[in-house]
């Protein structure tokens, strides 16, 4: 074998990557000078939807309709057309920093502890107002109570009278 059939060092075939969507090369830098190319595979993110959440359809349309008529026959009654769930969240495709995705781990823990807190407050005024409306109710019951005893008793007195 000669020296000029000799692979070279730098120049490998990847070690077992199987077929992915999307494969990049990034440079390795190590801390005492060398650097080294690799191959490495592109990792995709999961979406995920809130509970509840209908997925987000895609409507495709054709490309080559059919041209409409000139003169469409009205509708007796069209119906209402059904309201459009809100479009989901811009995902951001590329990859977030450690700092950004720790601030957004951030923000939403704190979004879900104020939408918890908010729901603890509401649920509390809904029990405060249940309460003085309660409290009302019995007023108003009493008041109709003591009126109908003293109508009870001014009606007997008068009549024996």
């Amino acid at each position: 074998m000669s020296d000029s059939e000799k692979p070279k060092l730098g120049m490998r075939a990847p070690l077992g990557l199987k077929r992915t969507v999307e494969t990049g090369q990034v440079k390795q830098s190590f801390s005492h000078g060398r650097s080294n190319t690799v191959v490495v595979e592109v990792k995709r993110r999961r979406v995920l939807g809130r509970p509840g959440e209908a997925e987000p359809q895609v409507i495709e349309e054709p490309a080559a309709a059919a041209p409409a008529p000139q003169a469409p026959a009205p509708q007796a009654a069209a119906p209402a057309p059904r309201p459009q769930p809100a479009p989901a969240p811009v995902v951001n495709t590329r990859a977030l920093t450690p700092l950004e995705r720790r601030e957004q781990q951030e923000r939403l823990l704190r979004e879900a502890e104020e939408a918890r807190m908010t729901a603890l407050e509401e649920t509390r005024r809904r029990e405060e107002r249940l309460k003085a409306e309660a409290s009302e109710e019995e007023k108003r019951r009493a008041e109709e109570n003591r009126r109908a005893e003293e109508a009870g008793e001014s009606a007997p007195a008068q009549a024996p009278a």
